[in-house]
């Protein structure tokens, strides 16, 4: 299988990346700065419609999408044990993880940074930044509950979930700090080889 990741460091295309190292597979990596236009190229847009990324090339059939490109590799690689295998009384948790990530956690962890680092200045709503980090802080408290006295998502298996989810943790460091099971998890993750592999590169 010959796989291209297209990505940028600082973006959702991390996740795919921290996968494709856990899984050990061999790829090629090439960078596409989409905050100097870049992604907006004839060239790109051809790979990615919206020239966002990340995007996978897969024996030449492009891919985007972080959450189903690690979804899809995971699942190729069942032997690996990133996931659980699909008659395993641990999937519906694993696939509910999978989803609660980009669709419960992410959208108020990303319009709280939209509206305080990402727009311009002139352009930031303070109260949508101020309603969204109410909102983020309300889920980490119950995610902290959740998380007591276990390693990872799945308890003792460390599972591609774990990656959709704590790569938006990372974002915000210091909301953690009032939150000692997120951070002791967080730290676990931020140490395994996979993840600082890319983030030497």
């Amino acid at each position: 299988m010959k796989l291209t990741l297209y990505g940028l460091d600082k973006t959702r295309s991390m996740r795919p990346q921290w996968l494709l190292e856990e899984l050990g597979l061999d790829y090629k990596y090439i960078e596409i700065d989409i905050f100097n236009g870049e992604g907006f190229t004839k060239k790109y847009k051809k790979i990615h419609p919206h020239g966002q990324v990340p995007a996978l090339e897969i024996d030449g059939k492009i891919m985007f999408e972080s959450g189903a490109i690690c979804h899809w590799l995971t699942d190729q690689f069942l032997e690996k044990g990133l996931a659980p295998a699909l008659d395993s009384p641990l999937r519906t948790e694993y696939e509910q993880w999978m989803f609660y990530a980009p669709a419960t956690i992410e959208p108020p962890a990303f319009n709280y940074m939209l509206h305080t680092q990402i727009l311009p200045e002139d352009r930031r709503v303070q109260e949508i930044a101020d309603w969204n980090e109410k909102y983020y802080i309300s889920l980490l408290k119950v995610l902290n509950q959740l998380l007591k006295g276990k390693q990872y998502l799945l308890g003792d298996q460390f599972s591609t979930a774990d990656i959709m989810l704590a790569y938006l943790l990372f974002w915000f460091p210091d909301i953690l700090e009032r939150f000692t099971t997120l951070q002791e998890y967080c730290e676990r993750l931020s140490q395994r080889k996979a993840y600082l592999k890319i983030k030497q590169d």
